[in-house]
């Protein structure tokens, strides 16, 4: 079943594919498509987009970037490639050895690319290099596309929420505890990159990959939720 093209705030559209599951555990995920300064069209972390989704993402506009923002989100990327082939790739280091073939025309490094400039903000998510994520920020809705930062899973049923009451994540902004054990290598990094975004944005609202988005309130959630990392 396809999901619905969602606009989130001005210049930005999520697809929430509440269905899709790993090891069986319905956790979910979201594709996001950004608008950028010339008009065109960056899709962030694509997750399983069916041939209608792919249309109701082309009916605004062309997309001209395609942005796999960390090592775990690939999955789809092939997919995303295929369906866009003319867009820029730009992928987070590590991204084109985990996806053979995949054409990557930018590695993200310590800066947001030129592209970008005007419309989205970049840092580096330190401390856990099996994620090695980089999160964006579009400082004119106060928004953070944070892929695997936190999850906000609510309302889920059976197995995914005894799973989930396992890893002490739900019906609540969090840390996981699997992220905790096996993702954050050094907490203490981890937990300078927090502030830093904490002190440099003034964050509202978060587009998580697994869960509902914070609507409003974001920069003290992130605070929160990352306490225990100093």
């Amino acid at each position: 079943m396809s999901a619905t093209l969602n606009l989130v705030c001005d210049g930005l559209w999520t697809i929430h594919h509440r269905e899709f599951s790993i090891g069986g555990l319905q956790i979910g995920t979201r594709s996001n498509v950004v608008r950028l300064p010339d008009g065109s069209l960056a899709l962030h972390a694509p997750g399983p987009l069916d041939a209608t989704e792919l249309a109701a993402v082309r009916t605004l506009g062309t997309v001209s970037a395609l942005i796999f923002p960390n090592l775990l989100h690939t999955g789809f990327a092939a997919r995303a490639a295929a369906a866009f082939p003319e867009a820029r790739v730009f992928a987070a280091p590590g991204v084109a050895t985990k996806v053979p073939g995949l054409r990557v025309d930018n590695v993200l490094g310590q800066s947001v690319p030129s592209v970008f400039a005007g419309v989205a903000e970049m840092l580096v998510w330190e401390g856990c290099p099996l994620v090695d994520e980089r999160i964006f920020f579009l400082p004119a809705t106060r928004t953070l596309l944070a892929v695997d930062l936190n999850f906000n899973l609510h309302g889920l049923t059976g197995l995914t929420r005894f799973a989930m009451w396992l890893n002490n994540a739900n019906d609540r902004y969090c840390v996981t505890r699997l992220a905790r054990s096996q993702y954050i290598k050094d907490a203490a990094a981890a937990g300078r990159s927090i502030r830093v975004m904490a002190d440099a944005w003034d964050i509202d609202r978060i587009v998580v990959s697994h869960g509902e988005i914070v609507v409003s309130g974001g920069r003290s959630l992130l605070r929160e939720a990352w306490a225990f990392a100093g």
